[in-house]
């Protein structure tokens, strides 16, 4: 008696019978274990064979064959039928934590195929990346049921359709990941940028880069730089960050179960940011020279927003400070864009700084947000004239790497 139902155009030939058989002899899918029968379905474009069934994560995980090919014969690499693995990449550590938990992963596809490398008769045509999850957590989820579409003798050219179809897939991007796994927590920073003049009435962060609608990456950097700067003393050696991209930050997440999203302070200058970021984009594009997309979205570019933001949070308790600050948008000449742009991208500091150093603002990492944080501190609290000018720009730098050199040197000397 059979195990699986045929409901195919073509009657499958005795190979694929065979191939069928050995399949059912080897793994027991979860239809026969509840007495039921899996269905032998055929793709009539392509002609494939095809059952989809279900097995244990621990019955099937280290049996799948990474490295199927088109034909067993060939040894070249240009041949393997798969996506390389990129297991560093935020969507599959993500995936990694939910087989963890006990995701459930339907429709990987895998061939049955005994004629090379028999220790892995199932050879992966798409889902290489939730197999290698659920690998990983078989240790404590060795009994998930897992979909699969397992198929049989399958021609050469079945083969590089079926894999050309598995690999083919629409990215996701990580903004957007960002947007779904916010929404999970709640409506408030989207009703926050919504308060504030960030996004417009009934508007959503945009799920990428786009020069007029922020992130969720850039409100949540807005917001956390905000209660950073709030928190620090003055004796701090002030650093602003940059959240995570692709799901959750950590230090977002912890800041954000102690936000007040009716702060004052923090409508306040979420509606001061808004301004500099409408301003700066309105003076770039309304002018005929140096009117770059990348100056004209300079507020929303990430080392602005921590910087700008942890700089206004700090001064929260320096009123007068705090004023001067969002002053920047004021007393612009026609050509004027408060953040001065140009000014920025040609900053730098001389004999340090390579040729291919692109100017404040450019990047995100530690010394680039300190040196941005430090252009606003010298605004607010050294410049005569409350301009961003070249002069300013280079000078922030320079007293940056200033404070920096005092701060290493006050850490070697404590372990003295």
């Amino acid at each position: 008696m059979s195990d699986y139902l045929t409901l195919t155009p073509t009657p499958p030939n005795g190979e694929v019978t065979e191939l069928i058989a050995n399949f059912f002899t080897d793994f027991k899918p979860l239809e026969i274990l509840n007495n039921a029968k899996a269905i032998l379905f055929q793709d009539e474009k392509s002609g494939a064979y095809y059952i989809p069934c279900h097995l244990k994560a621990c019955d099937f995980c280290e049996l799948g064959d990474f490295n199927a090919t088109i034909d067993e014969g060939e040894d070249e690499e240009i041949y393997k039928l798969n996506r390389d693995l990129t297991e560093n990449e935020t969507a599959f550590l993500l995936m990694t934590d939910d087989a963890k938990a006990g995701r459930t992963f339907e429709d990987i596809v895998v061939e049955f195929d005994k004629s090379y490398n028999p220790d892995l008769p199932l050879k992966i045509y798409g889902g290489q990346h939730r197999i290698k999850a659920i690998q990983s957590a078989k240790g404590v989820r060795p009994n998930t049921f897992h979909g699969l579409r397992v198929y049989f003798g399958l021609t050469k050219e079945q083969k590089v359709e079926i894999a050309t179809i598995n690999n083919t897939s629409i990215t996701v991007s990580n903004d957007l990941l960002d947007r779904m796994k916010e929404q999970l927590m709640g409506s408030e920073l989207r009703d926050f940028c919504q308060t504030v003049g960030l996004l417009s009435a009934n508007q959503d962060f945009s799920d990428r880069r786009d020069i007029t609608i922020p992130t969720v990456r850039i409100a949540r950097t807005l917001v956390l730089n905000y209660w950073k700067g709030k928190k620090a003393s003055d004796t701090d050696f002030h650093m602003p960050i940059v959240c995570k991209s692709g799901g959750m930050d950590n230090e977002y997440l912890e800041a954000r179960k102690n936000i007040n999203w009716q702060d004052p302070n923090l409508i306040e200058i979420g509606r001061n940011f808004a301004k500099l970021n409408k301003i700066q984009r309105a003076k770039v594009i309304g002018r005929r020279t140096d009117n770059y997309g990348e100056f004209a979205r300079k507020a929303l570019s990430l080392a602005v927003v921590a910087s700008w933001s942890y700089a206004a949070g700090y001064y929260t308790r320096n009123k007068d400070n705090q004023k001067i600050l969002f002053g920047l948008t004021e007393n612009l000449g026609s050509n004027e864009d408060p953040l001065n742009a140009k000014a920025l991208s040609e900053a730098r500091l001389k004999g340090i700084d390579p040729d291919t150093y692109r100017g404040l603002g450019a990047r995100i990492n530690a010394d680039e947000l300190g040196r941005m944080l430090e252009v606003f501190f010298v605004f607010t609290e050294k410049a005569t004239e409350k301009k961003i000018s070249p002069k300013l720009a280079n000078a922030a730098i320079q007293s940056f790497e200033a404070k920096k050199a005092t701060n290493n040197a006050a850490k070697s000397l404590s372990k003295i």
